[in-house]
């Protein structure tokens, strides 16, 4: 958990409207950056106490702050969602995948007894923002998801807000199945690749399968400071070096 919350952390402190970083991390001292010592503090106290992997602060594509080990890559376990979120923004902008398709449309089923046909209506946008309706257990769930999954059919798809793994999970299967493409090559080739991440390969990437369904969650490793690009993406609406790699809508 640690791991996780210093990734988070630091994505959340890219700041808007951000230059790009050069092939390398450039760092520079905070104090020519508009940053004082006593403003590092309670970051650096942070860092000390939690002992996360890695925290860095980024501030127009240079390194502010940097505690911990930003080239060691771990699993990143929810950022993943904001992994396949980017590929999605390209697969739709591609014209390979409409939002508005439904699960029956697109041939995606579960494991006997099946989906109902309540369920089957969710659509892609459903999916993406946590609002399927479908409420099954999942590959790599946590415990506090299975404690608060509602009823099953107790809400109509598009109605209600759940963080749920089956949601997650089904959009990597509709992603390959839809694209012929494996997420992690993909997003080594459409991302990593055209924005400069030094750590990450599409070997850094698995599909772990469960008995309980037919859809594999699809961790990543990653390291902080390629995360930290991904940050930078974002924060210029999904242009590099002019290029719109993810759309900015």
């Amino acid at each position: 958990m640690q791991h996780l919350l210093a990734i988070i952390a630091f994505c959340l402190w890219v700041m808007p409207a951000q230059a790009e970083p050069g092939r390398q991390w450039r760092s520079i001292d905070p104090a020519s950056a508009g940053w004082s010592s006593a403003a590092l503090l309670p970051l650096r106290d942070y860092a000390d106490l939690r002992k996360p992997t890695a925290l860095m602060l980024v501030q127009n594509g240079v390194v502010v702050a940097s505690f911990g080990e930003p080239t060691r890559k771990v699993g990143v376990a929810s950022v993943r969602k904001s992994l396949l979120s980017a590929l999605y923004g390209i697969a739709v902008a591609e014209g390979r995948i409409s939002l508005d398709s439904t699960l029956a449309e697109l041939g995606i089923d579960e494991k006997s007894p099946g989906l109902t046909e309540q369920e089957k209506g969710a659509t892609v946008r459903n999916l993406l923002t946590a609002r399927s309706g479908i409420y099954l257990p999942a590959a790599h769930e946590t415990s506090e998801i299975r404690e608060k999954r509602p009823a099953r059919g107790s809400h109509a798809p598009g109605s209600f807000w759940f963080y749920n793994n089956w949601d997650f999970n089904a959009l990597g299967t509709i992603y390959r199945e839809r694209t012929g493409e494996n997420i992690f090559e993909s997003f080594a080739r459409r991302i990593a690749g055209p924005i400069g991440m030094q750590d990450f390969s599409a070997a850094d990437g698995r599909y772990a399968q469960s008995p309980i369904s037919r859809n594999p969650a699809y961790p990543f490793r990653m390291s902080a400071r390629d995360l930290a690009r991904f940050g930078v993406l974002f924060a210029n609406g999904g242009s590099w070096e002019a290029r719109q790699l993810v759309p900015a809508a």
